[in-house]
């Protein structure tokens, strides 16, 4: 029953989301480790449009940006973005279908295919390849976190509750995992960990810890006043790693604490306060870290 939602309640979701405008901003982003402090550099648009350009993550190799966008107003493709060479590539063209949540993985690229409502899923796709499922299940994925050892968190839409997909089984509602979760799902850098978001009925927001192996959950902080959207620093950072989260306020990052220290020991440390890149945005919302800990994406929403 926990899937069971209302299917008219999606609908009228995914077109608001195709109505709006969304567009990508790369930041540079430098570490001190003097001062144990984060600043951000000028910030270049990536895409200035009318349209649907979000969802960006980095490449393994932090040389490039993968995202979903709506370019003919029927579907949504995934495109890469080179930063060096400052070119974008088409690398998915499906009329019938959409792709969204792109991640690049050892595996291949992995997103998730809407191919009509409640039907979606997770899948991956090599250069060259036909694509594959990524997971087992036929939980209607909204979004996901794959841990390569350990196996995929999945958001389930229509439930907005998180199941759990061991490596090589199938989620079913044994696997579940908590309700009220939010979108926002990411593997703890350099753990056996996931993180999510819990909705609580107070009102507080918190970014919580979940050990599959332990199966257990563990409060790590509260988003406050940001977007429900938050990120972790790169794999490559030297320390504790770090959550990224933004607001009106401005970018903020948080350190998870080292073995043993209580969370309430460190708090939201601001980073700069956030301009919109231009008279047509207003709103700050997804951001994406690179591996390298060099990039922040920051996606603005239109007015």
């Amino acid at each position: 029953m926990r899937l069971l939602k209302s299917l008219t309640l999606s609908v009228l979701l995914t077109s608001t989301v195709q109505a709006a405008g969304y567009d990508i901003v790369l930041y540079p982003l430098s570490f001190d480790s003097e001062t144990s402090s984060w600043s951000l550099g000028k910030g270049k648009m990536l895409t200035n449009r009318e349209g649907y350009d979000n969802q960006a993550s980095f490449t393994q190799d932090s040389k490039g940006i993968v995202f979903s966008s709506n370019r003919n107003a029927n579907h949504n493709d995934i495109y890469r973005y080179n930063i060096e060479a400052n070119t974008f590539t088409q690398l998915t063209n499906t009329p019938d279908e959409s792709e969204f949540s792109p991640t690049d993985t050892a595996s291949g690229l992995q997103y998730v295919v809407e191919q009509a409502v409640p039907r979606q899923s997770v899948w991956v796709k090599q250069a060259g390849q036909a694509r594959q499922r990524a997971i087992k299940s036929y939980i209607p994925a909204g979004y996901y976190a794959t841990h390569p050892e350990l196996g995929t968190l999945i958001w389930a839409r229509y439930a907005y509750s998180l199941y759990f997909e061991p490596k090589g089984q199938e989620a079913n509602e044994g696997h579940f995992t908590v309700a009220n979760a939010g979108r926002s799902l990411h593997v703890v850098p350099n753990s056996k960990t996931f993180s999510y978001l819990l909705k609580k009925q107070d009102g507080d927001r918190q970014i919580t810890q979940f050990d599959p192996l332990q199966n257990s959950h563990r409060k790590l902080v509260s988003l406050d006043s940001g977007s429900e959207d938050y990120a972790w620093s790169g794999q490559q950072l030297v320390g504790s790693p770090w959550i990224f989260n933004a607001s009106d306020d401005g970018l903020f990052a948080w350190q998870l604490p080292e073995t043993g220290l209580p969370s309430a020991q460190t708090g939201w440390q601001k980073v700069t306060s956030l301009v919109p890149p231009s008279k047509d945005h207003k709103m700050a919302n997804r951001i994406a870290v690179s591996p390298n800990n060099r990039y922040i994406t920051i996606v603005w929403s239109r007015k």
